[in-house]
Protein backbone atom coordinates (compact mmCIF):
# COMPACT_ATOMS: atom_id res chain seq x y z
CA UNK A 1 0.00 0.00 0.00
CA UNK A 2 1.24 3.35 -0.70
CA UNK A 3 1.75 6.03 1.63
CA UNK A 4 -1.07 8.53 1.70
CA UNK A 5 -1.00 11.73 2.92
CA UNK A 6 -4.22 14.38 4.49
CA UNK A 7 -3.14 17.86 5.38
CA UNK A 8 -5.30 19.93 7.77
CA UNK A 9 -4.61 22.89 9.46
CA UNK A 10 -5.51 23.86 12.83
CA UNK A 11 -4.68 26.81 13.90
CA UNK A 12 -0.95 27.40 14.26
CA UNK A 13 -0.82 23.40 14.13
CA UNK A 14 -1.07 21.48 11.18
CA UNK A 15 -1.69 17.89 11.16
CA UNK A 16 -1.11 15.20 8.57
CA UNK A 17 -2.76 11.94 8.59
CA UNK A 18 -0.54 8.84 7.11
CA UNK A 19 -1.72 5.71 5.65
CA UNK A 20 0.12 3.33 3.85
CA UNK A 21 4.05 2.41 4.18
CA UNK A 22 6.69 4.85 5.18
CA UNK A 23 9.95 3.03 2.81
CA UNK A 24 12.67 4.39 0.76
CA UNK A 25 11.86 5.58 -2.52
CA UNK A 26 8.48 7.77 -3.47
CA UNK A 27 7.35 7.47 -0.08
CA UNK A 28 9.47 8.75 1.46
CA UNK A 29 9.75 11.88 -0.77
CA UNK A 30 6.01 12.31 -0.55
CA UNK A 31 6.24 13.01 3.21
CA UNK A 32 9.85 15.23 2.96
CA UNK A 33 7.97 16.89 0.34
CA UNK A 34 4.47 17.52 2.53
CA UNK A 35 5.95 17.85 5.80
CA UNK A 36 9.42 20.11 5.18
CA UNK A 37 7.82 23.42 3.72
CA UNK A 38 5.64 23.17 7.35
CA UNK A 39 8.67 24.38 9.26
CA UNK A 40 8.21 27.71 7.78
CA UNK A 41 4.84 27.93 7.87
CA UNK A 42 3.56 27.01 11.46
CA UNK A 43 4.64 26.36 14.93
CA UNK A 44 3.92 22.88 15.17
CA UNK A 45 3.34 19.45 12.71
CA UNK A 46 1.82 16.24 14.07
CA UNK A 47 2.09 13.36 12.07
CA UNK A 48 -0.86 10.51 13.11
CA UNK A 49 0.68 7.34 12.01
CA UNK A 50 -2.57 5.21 12.90
CA UNK A 51 -2.90 3.72 9.95
CA UNK A 52 1.11 3.18 8.83
CA UNK A 53 1.20 -0.59 8.10
CA UNK A 54 4.88 -0.49 7.94
CA UNK A 55 8.27 1.80 8.33
CA UNK A 56 11.73 0.76 7.44
CA UNK A 57 15.16 1.83 8.73
CA UNK A 58 15.24 4.47 5.83
CA UNK A 59 11.97 5.60 7.25
CA UNK A 60 12.45 6.18 10.15
CA UNK A 61 15.75 7.91 9.47
CA UNK A 62 13.40 9.88 7.21
CA UNK A 63 11.32 10.99 10.90
CA UNK A 64 14.67 11.54 12.54
CA UNK A 65 15.97 14.16 9.92
CA UNK A 66 12.42 16.03 10.28
CA UNK A 67 12.79 16.39 13.80
CA UNK A 68 15.76 18.14 13.55
CA UNK A 69 14.39 19.78 10.39
CA UNK A 70 11.72 21.05 12.10
CA UNK A 71 13.28 22.25 15.17
CA UNK A 72 16.28 24.05 13.21
CA UNK A 73 12.98 26.44 11.86
CA UNK A 74 11.64 26.57 15.72
CA UNK A 75 9.02 24.03 15.01
CA UNK A 76 7.78 21.54 16.78
CA UNK A 77 7.40 18.04 14.98
CA UNK A 78 5.10 15.45 17.54
CA UNK A 79 3.92 11.71 16.11
CA UNK A 80 0.56 10.58 17.57
CA UNK A 81 -1.39 7.67 17.80
CA UNK A 82 1.25 5.24 16.68
CA UNK A 83 0.19 2.28 14.55
CA UNK A 84 1.34 -0.99 16.90
CA UNK A 85 3.55 -1.80 14.04
CA UNK A 86 5.22 1.86 14.23
CA UNK A 87 5.25 1.58 18.00
CA UNK A 88 6.93 -1.89 18.21
CA UNK A 89 9.61 -0.84 15.73
CA UNK A 90 10.34 3.04 18.39
CA UNK A 91 10.47 0.50 21.28
CA UNK A 92 13.04 -2.17 20.16
CA UNK A 93 14.99 0.91 18.60
CA UNK A 94 14.47 2.50 21.16
CA UNK A 95 13.69 5.77 20.13
CA UNK A 96 10.10 6.27 21.63
CA UNK A 97 11.61 9.15 23.54
CA UNK A 98 13.66 10.42 21.38
CA UNK A 99 10.35 11.11 18.76
CA UNK A 100 7.85 12.92 20.62
CA UNK A 101 4.87 10.57 20.83
CA UNK A 102 1.26 11.03 21.80
CA UNK A 103 -1.96 9.14 22.32
CA UNK A 104 -4.04 11.41 19.86
CA UNK A 105 -4.08 14.06 17.97
CA UNK A 106 -5.80 16.45 21.12
CA UNK A 107 -2.98 15.53 22.93
CA UNK A 108 -0.20 15.61 20.43
CA UNK A 109 -1.45 19.16 19.22
CA UNK A 110 -1.85 20.69 23.37
CA UNK A 111 1.55 19.01 24.38
CA UNK A 112 4.72 20.65 24.98
CA UNK A 113 7.43 18.73 23.27
CA UNK A 114 10.61 18.02 25.32
CA UNK A 115 14.20 19.71 25.32
CA UNK A 116 15.82 17.67 27.55
CA UNK A 117 17.57 14.54 25.58
CA UNK A 118 16.97 11.41 27.98
CA UNK A 119 20.30 10.09 29.16
CA UNK A 120 22.32 7.50 26.85
CA UNK A 121 21.65 3.87 27.83
CA UNK A 122 24.59 2.44 29.54
CA UNK A 123 24.72 -0.72 27.60
CA UNK A 124 27.92 0.64 25.48
CA UNK A 125 30.94 2.56 26.55
CA UNK A 126 30.30 6.45 26.05
CA UNK A 127 33.14 7.63 24.64
CA UNK A 128 33.49 4.59 21.63
CA UNK A 129 33.52 5.81 18.46
CA UNK A 130 31.79 4.77 15.74
CA UNK A 131 32.11 5.91 11.72
CA UNK A 132 29.26 5.51 9.67
CA UNK A 133 29.33 5.45 5.56
CA UNK A 134 26.39 5.76 3.31
CA UNK A 135 25.08 7.41 0.61
CA UNK A 136 21.49 8.09 1.73
CA UNK A 137 21.14 10.62 4.52
CA UNK A 138 17.80 8.72 6.03
CA UNK A 139 19.77 5.69 6.64
CA UNK A 140 22.39 7.64 8.27
CA UNK A 141 20.00 9.46 10.43
CA UNK A 142 18.53 6.44 11.49
CA UNK A 143 22.18 4.74 12.18
CA UNK A 144 23.18 7.54 13.74
CA UNK A 145 19.73 7.88 16.20
CA UNK A 146 20.10 4.22 16.48
CA UNK A 147 23.89 3.22 17.87
CA UNK A 148 23.56 6.86 20.15
CA UNK A 149 20.75 5.84 21.83
CA UNK A 150 22.82 2.79 22.68
CA UNK A 151 25.63 4.88 23.93
CA UNK A 152 27.88 5.47 21.50
CA UNK A 153 29.30 8.11 19.67
CA UNK A 154 28.83 8.40 16.07
CA UNK A 155 30.14 10.52 13.33
CA UNK A 156 29.08 9.69 9.59
CA UNK A 157 30.02 10.45 6.17
CA UNK A 158 28.72 10.03 2.79
CA UNK A 159 31.63 9.20 0.86
CA UNK A 160 34.22 6.27 1.82
CA UNK A 161 37.55 9.22 1.54
CA UNK A 162 35.42 11.11 3.71
CA UNK A 163 34.68 7.92 6.14
CA UNK A 164 37.97 6.77 6.33
CA UNK A 165 39.27 10.12 7.41
CA UNK A 166 37.19 10.45 9.93
CA UNK A 167 38.42 7.08 10.77
CA UNK A 168 41.82 7.85 11.53
CA UNK A 169 41.58 11.44 12.93
CA UNK A 170 38.90 9.96 15.31
CA UNK A 171 40.40 6.77 16.18
CA UNK A 172 37.08 4.94 15.65
CA UNK A 173 36.68 1.32 16.51
CA UNK A 174 34.18 0.59 14.16
CA UNK A 175 33.69 1.12 10.52
CA UNK A 176 29.92 0.82 9.28
CA UNK A 177 29.42 0.79 5.73
CA UNK A 178 26.00 0.90 4.64
CA UNK A 179 24.08 -0.01 1.27
CA UNK A 180 25.26 2.82 -0.48
CA UNK A 181 29.36 1.73 0.04
CA UNK A 182 29.35 -1.01 -1.00
CA UNK A 183 30.86 -0.94 -4.16
CA UNK A 184 33.66 0.64 -2.58
CA UNK A 185 34.75 -2.50 -0.23
CA UNK A 186 37.56 -3.01 -1.87
CA UNK A 187 38.91 0.24 -1.34
CA UNK A 188 37.96 0.70 1.82
CA UNK A 189 39.73 -3.05 3.38
CA UNK A 190 42.87 -1.88 1.34
CA UNK A 191 42.77 1.19 3.39
CA UNK A 192 42.00 -0.64 6.34
CA UNK A 193 44.98 -3.64 6.28
CA UNK A 194 47.14 -0.78 7.63
CA UNK A 195 45.17 -0.10 10.96
CA UNK A 196 44.28 -3.57 12.05
CA UNK A 197 42.18 -2.05 15.11
CA UNK A 198 39.34 -0.40 13.46
CA UNK A 199 36.67 -3.34 12.84
CA UNK A 200 34.75 -3.42 9.72
CA UNK A 201 30.86 -4.16 9.74
CA UNK A 202 29.10 -3.86 6.12
CA UNK A 203 25.03 -4.16 6.35
CA UNK A 204 23.30 -6.42 3.98
CA UNK A 205 21.57 -4.75 1.08
CA UNK A 206 18.45 -4.48 2.56
CA UNK A 207 19.01 -2.81 5.15
CA UNK A 208 17.17 0.24 4.04
CA UNK A 209 14.28 -1.60 3.37
CA UNK A 210 14.14 -3.79 6.36
CA UNK A 211 11.86 -3.99 9.02
CA UNK A 212 13.36 -1.21 11.17
CA UNK A 213 12.79 -2.82 14.04
CA UNK A 214 14.74 -5.89 13.34
CA UNK A 215 17.43 -4.72 11.33
CA UNK A 216 18.42 -2.06 14.38
CA UNK A 217 18.10 -5.01 16.97
CA UNK A 218 20.31 -7.02 14.83
CA UNK A 219 23.16 -4.44 14.22
CA UNK A 220 23.64 -3.48 17.68
CA UNK A 221 23.77 -7.20 18.21
CA UNK A 222 26.49 -7.23 15.87
CA UNK A 223 28.43 -3.85 17.04
CA UNK A 224 28.36 -5.29 20.70
CA UNK A 225 29.88 -8.73 19.36
CA UNK A 226 32.66 -6.65 17.16
CA UNK A 227 33.43 -4.98 20.54
CA UNK A 228 33.55 -7.92 22.82
CA UNK A 229 35.83 -9.72 20.12
CA UNK A 230 38.26 -6.64 20.20
CA UNK A 231 38.91 -6.78 24.01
Amino acid sequence: MQLTLQQQKLGDVVVVRCAGRIVVGEEIRALQMQVDPLSLQCGKVVLQLANVSFIDSAGVGALVRLLGLMRSHGCELSLCQLSPFVERVLQITHLLDVLPNYASEQEAICGSQETSQSASHASAPAKTRIVCADGSREVLAYLSTLLERAGYEVLTARHPSDALTLVKVTTAKILICGPGIQTNQLKIEKSRSGDPVVRLLHLPSDFSTADAGEAGAKLIDQVRSLMAAGR
